[in-house]
């Protein structure tokens, strides 16, 4: 082999380390970057019906608010406020968002923006569905007499204060209380939405928000004459 061909092949090995050497050490990164993005796509989805499946129903609700002392949610009124509030915002964003093309009127930049407000509102009422669901179970938990071995959990202490079980189940009533009443709001929000814009909202994914874009995108070039 000549010198020129062997300075090559040195060279060619060389860079193949510094390849795989570069590989190694941003294995970890590309490994905790996956990880990052696989705990997203298998994390619950934020909806109206996951918010529903988790907290208290009308009937129980009532219960609720008469078992704990806890005033009852005006449902009507938080349904209100979530509708006219987004009614409201989509009245003001309107000229600002809406645009005119080819003479038409588009609105799907306003849709956008709207649908993430919207979702906001959906989001809040969901980590709070989750909240108290997990609470309630804490509570169930510790007040089960077959899965606590401890049975004085139930019992007055001698200071006289609520015991530990009292206190898990109290709290978990107050969270289903508010959960209960953030859906209200969050169904009257997507309620204004489906008036307005004629569909029913939907949760944000991937793909709705990759048509939504390429929507835009096509009114906008259309727009600018491209």
């Amino acid at each position: 082999m000549s010198n020129a061909a062997t300075a090559i092949a040195q060279a060619h090995t060389e860079a193949q380390e510094k390849k795989a050497n570069k590989a190694n050490k941003n294995a970890p990164r590309v490994r905790s970057f996956q990880e990052t993005v696989d705990r997203k796509a298998a994390a619950p989805i934020a909806s109206l019906e996951a918010v529903k499946a988790l907290i208290p129903t009308d009937a129980q609700a009532a219960a609720i608010a008469r078992a704990f002392a806890i005033e009852e949610v005006d449902t009507d009124e938080v349904f209100g406020a979530g509708f006219n509030s987004v009614m409201e915002e989509i009245k003001i964003m309107e000229p600002i968002l809406a645009t005119t093309v080819n003479g038409e009127k588009n609105y799907r930049a306003l849709e956008m923006h709207m649908q993430r407000i919207v979702g906001a509102r959906v989001a809040s009422a969901f980590g709070q569905a989750q909240f108290y669901e997990t609470k309630r179970q804490a509570a169930r938990e510790i007040s089960s007499g077959f899965t606590n071995d401890n049975r004085d959990e139930d019992r007055m202490g001698v200071d006289g204060q609520a015991n530990r079980a009292a206190f898990a189940r109290e709290f978990a009533a107050q969270l289903g209380m508010k959960a209960y009443g953030l859906s209200a709001l969050a169904e009257g929000a997507a309620k204004a939405y489906a008036e307005y814009f004629g569909s029913e909202w939907k949760p944000y994914s991937r793909t709705s928000a990759r048509s939504l874009d390429r929507q835009i995108a096509d009114a906008q070039a259309d727009a600018l004459g491209f």
